[in-house]
């Protein structure tokens, strides 16, 4: 029991906390605690007061599935590997990045009508994590090796193999392209260490981390 305490309070905070909601989430879902009707992105419904919705669309993946738990072990691998290794002492920073994709894709469901965006989030933070992580190769059951960037690209094939709609993994890796555009390039094209400073209210959360 120890040592799972460990194990869990050794997952950096917002990996663990996204990871945490998910499951309660699934759990609610999978043992009909909730229906995911209540949890789904509805703009009319959050018009009229269930704004919970802005939040639980990006926390419900499915109930407890082969599928869910496909989507946890990418949630807590790539998460964790951006949080530990690139976002050291920067966890507002690494929220932040949470904020500003989670932003663009409720704008981009408000025009393509999407339910739940929660794959889509985990799409953005895999596709930064391969961005820099270009010279890293991953393999497919041993079966098919390839470079880290082309991870995002090969879900959506997938998505598209198995008849899957590619909206969501689209979206995912367009907010993932434009936060790391801003984030790892503009700055370097324009000579400035931040384009766009991490705002207060999240560096207020973490005041013992020094946030560049």
């Amino acid at each position: 029991m120890v040592e799972i305490e460990q194990a869990y309070f050794s997952i950096p905070v917002v990996t663990r906390i996204y990871l945490t909601l998910a499951v309660l989430t699934a759990g609610a879902v999978t043992f009909e605690f909730m229906s995911p009707l209540s949890l789904y992105l509805n703009y009319k419904l959050v018009g009229k007061g269930e704004v919970w919705r802005l939040l639980t669309c990006f926390l419900y993946f499915d109930t407890f599935s082969v599928h869910f738990f496909f989507n946890m072990h990418f949630l807590y691998f790539y998460s964790r590997r951006l949080e530990e290794h690139f976002y050291h002492r920067r966890t507002s920073r690494f929220l932040y990045m949470f904020l500003f994709g989670g932003l663009m894709m409720l704008g981009l469901a408000a025009i393509y009508d999407l339910p739940f965006l929660s794959h889509s989030l985990i799409v953005m933070v895999l596709y930064v994590w391969s961005r820099r992580n270009p010279d890293e190769h991953l393999s497919i059951y041993g079966l098919v090796t390839f470079s880290a960037p082309y991870l995002a690209y090969l879900l959506l094939g997938l998505s598209l193999l198995f008849g899957s709609p590619p909206l969501s993994d689209i979206i995912g890796i367009a907010a993932g392209h434009v936060f790391w555009y801003i984030e790892d390039i503009l700055p370097r094209l324009l000579r400035r260490d931040e384009l766009i400073p991490t705002p207060g209210f999240l560096t207020a959360l973490f005041p013992h981390e020094m946030d560049r």
